[in-house]
């Protein structure tokens, strides 16, 4: 999974930096003759929400509570990227937790009120950051694109186990990776209506997200389904790159993110100016929100001129500041086998999902 990863980065800057001064109708935000991004909103309730992806592979995801702004925590919406999908014996999904992703989720049996979700995601909740768990293909020809009302169902059953197991605050969904042999008409549909049913009737309506990575079959999410959806981003990245509506059907400017940026690298001037009009363009336009990729260690590749870029086209400039005198590290164990949850393993929750 580490390769998967790895080119996933690779590849989505590659597309960043061939889209950086075009793309598939964007819009060109007000600039002043100074340079400058004409007037945004004001600081206050954060909007636009900030959303990162973090490489569990190797980062530690409590390096998310190192930013702060205004005394509050930058980032609202942390993705731990990515668990799998698998298939059982049946040739049902499966969840599977790879070595590095087990342990900051699953407990270690001999701590288990002090290891996993107990320690890797509850003090990021504490601090008001939503977190949910990504769920993306590995190569075993099964994903979101090719299941069965009954399969999308169980599946739905073990993602809704993950979210109360883990304490999580939802699932985002990213259709990569999966090698399909061929597809099924509706399929992520049916997954994300079985999802949003189970998760409304299991922590009450509106309480969990479910947010897409727009990549892959999205264009099977039909217009319910996408109004299903709390939150999208897509995979073109880019500085100035600015996608001014959805693809997906059904998803609203008030839960789109017309922008993508790859915080793996370091931006110059110029480009750290374009993402702070593209970000006044944001917060001016009522979008949801910013989306952010590859968070790393502030001794690695720190976030700051980014988050300030970010702070000074969206938040009325705003200082973003680092609260941590060292960055956290990846200190967890890894489990070899990784761990693994079958429709088996969980319960049927209910409503129970036959592909209406």
């Amino acid at each position: 999974m580490k390769k998967h990863l790895l080119t996933l980065a690779t590849v989505l800057f590659a597309a960043g930096a061939l889209f950086t001064s075009c793309a598939n109708n964007p819009e060109e935000p007000q600039i002043q003759s100074d340079g400058t991004q004409i007037s945004t909103r004001a600081y206050g309730d954060k909007s636009p929400k900030i959303m990162v992806y973090v490489e569990t592979n190797d980062v530690n995801p409590l390096n998310a509570l190192c930013w702060e702004m205004n005394g509050e925590k930058f980032i609202d919406i942390l993705n731990l990227f990515a668990s799998n999908i698998h298939k059982d014996s049946d040739g049902y999904p499966t969840v599977y937790l790879n070595d590095k992703l087990t342990r900051i989720l699953e407990p270690d049996p001999a701590n288990p009120t002090t290891t996993g979700f107990h320690k890797y995601v509850k003090p990021l909740q504490e601090e008001g950051i939503k977190v949910c768990m990504t769920s993306l293909g590995d190569w075993q020809g099964i994903g979101v694109a090719n299941l069965t009302p009954e399969m999308a169902d169980r599946y739905a059953d073990i993602l809704v186990y993950c979210v109360d197991r883990y304490g999580l605050d939802g699932i985002n969904f990213d259709d990569e990776y999966a090698n399909y042999s061929s597809t099924i008409y509706n399929s992520y549909s049916h997954v994300i209506k079985a999802l949003r049913a189970k998760l409304d009737a299991k922590f009450g309506a509106g309480n969990k997200l479910i947010t897409v990575f727009q990549w892959g079959n999205y264009n099977q999410i039909d217009v319910t389904a996408g109004g299903m959806i709390d939150y999208a981003d897509h995979g073109t990245f880019g500085s100035n790159i600015f996608y001014s509506s959805s693809s997906i059907l059904g998803v609203t400017n008030d839960r789109w993110m017309p922008q993508a940026i790859n915080i793996g690298y370091s931006y110059n001037s110029i480009y750290l100016t374009q993402i702070t009009n593209r970000s006044a363009q944001t917060a001016n336009g009522n979008y949801a929100g910013i989306m952010m990729f590859n968070l790393r260690p502030s001794n690695d590749v720190s976030p700051q001129p980014v988050f300030q870029a970010i702070a000074n086209g969206a938040y009325n400039r705003a200082t973003v500041s680092n609260v941590c005198s060292t960055p956290y590290t990846q200190d967890w164990e890894f489990i070899s086998s990784g761990f693994e949850l079958t429709k088996d393993d969980v319960p049927a929750y209910q409503p129970t999902y036959t592909g209406n």
